[in-house]
């Protein structure tokens, strides 16, 4: 990448105007890309249940519809038992960028984040519902500093923290796809952000699989100034380049283009990485763990718990009288529903800010 590109990228970024989309290889467990990983142990528990593995595409054919849910269950316990070198996950978190789309299931950027002490928006699609998506404004218009501006952490195709969208076989990319392409499609908010996106920064995706290609379609990837990606450990037909080229203009940046290593530093170098908390409290963990399951009633008990005879115990007191104000509300049907994920996620970012003072 030339140094122009490279500032022009981290102007979008400061904007927010850079989607950083994820990959199936961006991580990696024992040399090989996690969903292959996965893959691979879910083939050697369920072996007998296996019809087929189309490895091209990432899918399995099973024998008896009925063992989804095991392997689902499975496939879950994986996920929420590996942990990727922390190094990449840490610079994506310290970096300001507004929207991180990944096409894996896992929690691990907003899991971070909340060790770190930093507020953030998760969420994931699910094609049999329609969720009011919570997207924070990414412009300075706002007033929110480059560093504290909130990101949205967005899974594309399900999340390990519901089970029903866990992608095992065709059945479940035709109803993922289905979803998208018809109702309730990709949230109207986040289809508007990605309208006013200029760069895109692809990092660990193989392209040759017609699923992506279709993805990058439903994305509206064209009409951006600037696509980057990193060259992928999975080898590529140069056929298969040359079409992506062609069609969406994406530029290739080599295996040893260390792109956010050098945006990571960009922004080191101007004092605007978003400022992480490692004190590590016992106490701050153990609220925040409660944050990362949506759990606000445990957190503001362990919150308050803690905060007895500190500067924090008032602030804890009417955090929780908010609570309740809220759960109330919510229960009666007096809160629009487009209100309710905003005030719980304006809740859950002021107990985090009290549980860094803890």
């Amino acid at each position: 990448m030339q140094d122009s590109e490279l500032q022009r990228l981290v102007a979008d970024i400061k904007a927010g105007r850079c989607a950083l989309i994820l990959g199936p290889e961006v991580f990696s467990i024992d040399g090989q890309g996690i969903q292959a990983y996965v893959r691979t142990q879910l083939s050697e528990r369920f072996g007998e249940q296996i019809a087929a593995y189309y490895e091209r595409d990432g899918f399995f054919l099973l024998k008896n519809p009925e063992d989804k849910p095991e392997m689902q269950d499975e496939l879950q316990h994986l996920y929420k038992s590996l942990r990727p070198a922390e190094d990449l996950l840490r610079q994506i978190v310290e970096v300001p960028f507004s929207l991180v789309l990944s096409v894996n299931p896992d929690t691990w950027l907003r899991d971070l984040s909340f060790h770190y002490g930093l507020p953030n928006r998760f969420a994931w699609f699910d094609p049999r519902k329609q969720e009011d998506l919570d997207v924070p404004d990414g412009s300075e218009a706002e007033g929110r500093a480059l560093r504290e501006r909130i990101p949205l952490y967005y899974n594309l195709c399900g999340s390990v923290d519901r089970l029903s969208t866990l992608l095992l076989d065709y059945d479940d990319l035709y109803r993922l796809l289905e979803g998208m392409l018809g109702a309730p499609k990709l949230p109207e908010k986040l289809l508007a952000r990605l309208k006013d996106t200029t760069s895109y920064l692809f990092l660990g995706f193989q392209f040759d699989r017609w699923h992506t290609q279709l993805l990058l379609r439903l994305l509206d990837v064209k009409n951006a100034a600037r696509r980057f990606a990193i060259q992928s450990p999975v080898p590529r037909e140069k056929d298969t380049e040359a079409f992506i080229i062609s069609q969406f203009r994406i530029k290739f940046l080599g295996e040893e283009a260390d792109v956010l290593r050098r945006v990571h530093a960009a922004f080191a170098a101007a004092s605007l990485l978003r400022p992480v908390d490692e004190s590590g409290a016992p106490a701050r963990s153990e609220v925040t763990a409660y944050l990362q399951k949506g759990n606000l009633e445990k957190a503001l008990a362990r919150l308050q718990d803690t905060a007895k005879g500190t500067a924090v115990a008032d602030t804890a007191t009417l955090l929780s009288s908010q609570y309740q104000l809220w759960l109330a509300e919510k229960n009666k049907g007096i809160l629009d529903t487009r209100d309710i994920a905003l005030q719980f996620n304006q809740l859950t970012d002021r107990i985090l800010q009290a549980a860094k003072q803890l």
